[in-house]
């Protein structure tokens, strides 16, 4: 069975941010979202709009492309 879109890019943004050695808050701050909100994306059980991904990316130092994969 396929896994979610919201799973896989979610789990591929907390690999980016744990090579960072960054905690849910650390990323939240650089992004400016809420550690609420990185912990739900993390975890699958959130749909993020375009900018947040966006934010993300830029936050990580990455593009949007670069977490899709």
């Amino acid at each position: 069975m396929a896994i979610d879109i919201c799973v896989r890019v979610g789990r591929r943004i907390r690999a980016l941010r744990e090579q960072n050695g960054w905690t849910q808050q650390i990323l939240a701050d650089h992004a400016q979202i809420a550690r609420e909100h990185v912990c739900r994306i993390e975890d699958g059980r959130k749909e993020m709009g375009i900018r947040t991904l966006e934010k993300i990316a830029s936050a990580l130092g990455k593009n949007v492309e670069e977490l899709l994969r």
